[in-house]
């Protein structure tokens, strides 16, 4: 058996401690389901007003039952698509040559770092492409040594670009000097680094590394406390934990966590500017303007005077306590002139507040809206153009339940299999008819067939929907086909009518 190094045992004990928890706290209910196997957890949603359009994307983990899957969802908090188990992150719906699909990481997970790849599907959830980066042609060194990896990439981004690229992120083991902050002078970091991958090809159109630019990303901005690591290749000292990057024409603006900072880096890999959320960096933070350990930072809209940039600010990490209101910022940077930072928005939820310590996303939708997600805390809000809130969701209890980020976007699922039935004879005489069909979005309502013969016809309801039907005997058979949307006339196959 390989040695598990102290980040991993780290993750190990976390869930350990939760899975002592569960005699203790309730799980959070699963919704499950006759015609399928799947179960997802019950959404919450409440409605205070009118929401924008589109679906619900997420990767709801489930840390007391060791589950995770990519998931959709509908605006009243129905299932519409579930993906298969496993350790998934970085979930983006987006364009790809004008066409709409879902980018995620999937891999092996750490402590706030992953070894995997990305993974694009249609609309009718085929892969199409499968970004991976090779640890061995890269010279990745990794805690989990002796265990090998195929794909370096990391859980943090998946953001595709305009040019058939997409940009991902990545983390190496390597020696740096500590001594600024008080480690060793030959001591380890886990640095960061953001690559850019052709789609086709899998090979490297950019690089970018945080050590390499260490005059520019210095370690003494890092907020995250040494407590002992950096003295070997096993515990690592956690510099800079990049969680996002996005392109914009040419540059790249990237996120640290615990550097507390924005990045806009050149082409050439120099960096641009330097926003600091608690010293401004390269420039002067205005009332309400601070931020740490920030996550899903965006532009808004950009120029060469001014850029306007949407961030999660989860100002908590497990190391500082939970004593930070969660908020969703909009920030004007002045980048020439005064450099000062104003506060456009600040939005969070009075009547629930949100004390995360990790992950979240922040969105900005249309006619002025706004979608929150908390990461760590299994909570989101979509708020309107004067920061009230109008929908407010909740998929788990706290500290059992997470997504690494919450997306809206519209969608429209084209599943390549055939819709899910089983008919059960029940004692009323009745036959009971449940019929779902994984992926499927706009259904309008469902037949249900019998010798030829339309039995019954129901508006669908939800993920799964019952069907109650007269006349039906044990032993017959049924097909239950699909009314409205692209998957109109679809069958299900033959069901036998059975005691179930």
């Amino acid at each position: 058996m390989p040695r598990i190094p102290k980040a991993f045992a780290l993750l190990a004990g976390f869930t350990s401690l939760v899975q002592s928890q569960s005699t203790e706290q309730a799980l959070w209910p699963l919704q499950t389901f006759k015609s399928s196997s799947i179960q997802t957890p019950f959404m919450n949603v409440t409605k205070m007003g009118p929401t924008e359009p589109g679906h619900l994307f997420l990767t709801p983990e489930d840390m007391l039952r060791g589950t995770g899957h990519p998931a959709i969802y509908s605006d009243d908090g129905q299932l519409i698509w579930q993906g298969p188990s496993g350790n998934y992150s970085a979930l983006q719906p987006q364009m790809l040559n004008g066409s709409p699909v879902i980018t995620y990481w999937s891999g092996y997970a750490g402590e706030g770092f992953g070894f995997g790849a990305i993974t694009i599907l249609n609309s009718s959830y085929d892969e199409i492409h499968r970004v991976t980066l090779d640890c061995k042609a890269h010279n990745f060194v990794t805690v989990f040594d002796p265990l090998d990896f195929d794909s370096c990439i990391d859980i943090h981004e998946s953001q595709l670009t305009d040019n058939g690229t997409i940009l991902v992120t990545a983390v190496n083991v390597t020696q740096a000097d500590l001594s600024a902050i008080g480690g060793p002078m030959n001591g380890w970091i886990q640095d960061a680094l953001v690559y850019e991958i052709d789609l086709e090809t899998n090979e490297v159109a950019f690089r970018w590394s945080a050590h390499e630019h260490v005059d520019q990303v210095p370690l003494t901005d890092s907020q995250l406390p040494l407590e002992g690591s950096g003295g070997n290749k096993s515990d690592p000292y956690g510099y800079p934990h990049l969680n996002a990057a996005y392109k914009y024409g040419d540059s790249y603006l990237i996120s640290s966590r615990f550097m507390c900072s924005l990045y806009f880096i050149a082409a050439d890999g120099s960096v641009t500017w330097h926003l600091h959320g608690r010293t401004g960096g390269d420039f002067k933070l205005g009332l309400d303007t601070t931020f740490c350990y920030q996550h899903d930072a965006r532009f808004q809209s950009q120029s060469d005077e001014r850029v306007t940039i949407s961030l999660h600010n989860n100002e908590n990490t497990e190391f500082t306590g939970h004593t930070s209101l969660t908020t969703g910022l909009v920030l004007d940077v002045e980048l020439q002139g005064s450099k000062k930072v104003t506060l456009k928005s600040r939005m969070w939820d009075a009547a629930e507040p949100v004390y995360a310590e990790s992950q979240g996303s922040y969105q900005t939708l249309g006619n002025g809206h706004s979608l929150q997600d908390h990461g760590a805390t299994p909570k989101f809000e979509e708020y309107n153009e004067n920061g009230a809130v109008m929908m407010r969701a909740r998929f788990g209890y706290d500290m059992t339940m997470q997504t690494y980020r919450t997306y809206r976007y519209p969608w429209i699922g084209r599943p390549a299999t055939k819709p899910d039935a089983v008919a059960c004879l029940n004692n009323g005489g009745r036959t009971a008819v449940y019929v779902s069909w994984n992926g499927a979005s706009d259904v309008e309502s469902w037949k249900v067939h019998s010798r030829s013969t339309v039995k019954k016809t129901a508006v669908r309801n939800g993920f799964e929907t019952t069907i109650l039907v007269n006349g039906l005997s044990d032993s017959d058979l049924i097909i239950v086909e699909a009314v409205g949307g692209v998957g109109n006339g679809a069958r299900s196959e033959s069901v036998t009518v059975g005691q179930c």
